[in-house]
């Protein structure tokens, strides 16, 4: 009881629980979570919530980690990092039928490159994360499943919160994650963008949709989205929800280089190349496949995991999020 009226006098009302367990990935966004997060974790000690931190010593390790945290009882995760971050964190969360494997819920301190999973929901800034406890709204939101080929050829499993492409997207992702971000996600994606766009040729490929073929033919790009933003900020998908239980499934067929740089990027940015011929536009309630006669890398939330061929699907309200009130509804 005394411990519930601390932590009512010093507006942690949300929260079930004094101890906060935070996984930090200190390389994420060039270096900006030794810049930020400590300011942030000295201000939640301050009121009067115990931090117990782990880092990131590798690409996968956050999948460990967060699965050892939930089954030792962890009820309340910070995630310190971008978007391929809150990935791994998720995979950790989830079994393999896309149930959680305990009561978990997850704060986001976005200090990655391109963050554009939280900023579905205004979550732009590490320091949110201090209000996000204090006063935040536990949202429960749709993950994206896929399977596909491992680089060996062997078959995975993986969600994703945000977004996974083929093709065009995955090539970007791939440059991107071995260049410099000092500059910021949104430089970082764009050079990367029009760097991969003088390069990338179309790969023919086949989508089903809930049994159906609805395209088939060269295509530069396959985008499957659960949320709205991508690759820093582009406008992927503006129609998207994590809420509704539903893809947004996009399909960028053959167009020359002039056009791709020249009105279907900038179109990107600002969400309107939803009217351009060369843009498909499907909406899946369950499986999406995409297949292919030769294999074309995929990327899930910036990172590339493998190839096609794929089957995606989504898990309706599989994870429980702490976002700013009045923007579960209104962000989804």
């Amino acid at each position: 009881m005394e411990e519930t009226r601390a932590r009512t006098a010093q507006g942690l009302t949300t929260l079930p629980t004094e101890t906060v367990h935070a996984i930090v990935n200190p390389v994420a966004g060039s270096g900006r979570p030794a810049r930020a997060w400590p300011a942030v974790r000295r201000h939640l000690e301050s009121l009067g919530l115990r931090v117990e931190e782990v880092h990131t010593a590798e690409p996968g390790a956050g999948i460990a980690l967060a699965r050892q945290l939930v089954e030792r009882g962890a009820r309340e995760l910070l995630v310190i990092g971008g978007d391929g971050t809150v990935n791994e964190v998720v995979n950790g969360c989830l079994d393999v039928q896309g149930q959680p494997i305990g009561p978990v819920t997850l704060t986001i301190v976005p200090c990655g490159t391109g963050r554009d999973f939280p900023r579905l929901f205004g979550i732009v800034r590490p320091e949110q994360a201090v209000d996000l406890l204090r006063y935040g709204q536990r949202c429960r939101v749709d993950i994206g499943a896929i399977r596909f080929r491992a680089f060996d050829g062997s078959p995975r499993q993986r969600y994703f919160v945000n977004m996974a492409d083929i093709g065009l997207g995955a090539e970007t992702a791939a440059w991107v994650s071995q260049s410099t971000k000092r500059l910021g996600g949104f430089f970082a994606y764009l050079v990367g963008a029009m760097r991969t766009i003088l390069r990338h040729r179309p790969a023919e490929l086949a989508i089903e949709i809930e049994g159906t073929t609805v395209f088939g033919g060269p295509a530069l790009m396959v985008a499957l989205a659960n949320g709205r933003f991508h690759a820093g900020g582009m406008r992927i998908a503006p129609m998207a929800s994590v809420t509704d239980g539903k893809l947004e499934v996009f399909a960028l067929r053959r167009v020359s280089r002039f056009v791709l740089l020249g009105s279907l990027l900038p179109a990107v940015y600002r969400g309107t190349h939803l009217a351009h011929p060369a843009v498909e536009h499907w909406t899946a309630r369950r499986v999406v496949a995409v297949r292919s006669a030769e294999p074309v890398p995929i990327e899930t939330d910036g990172e590339v995991v493998g190839t096609t061929d794929i089957e995606a699907w989504v898990v309706p309200k599989a994870l429980y999020l702490r976002v700013p009130r009045g923007t579960c509804d209104a962000s989804a």
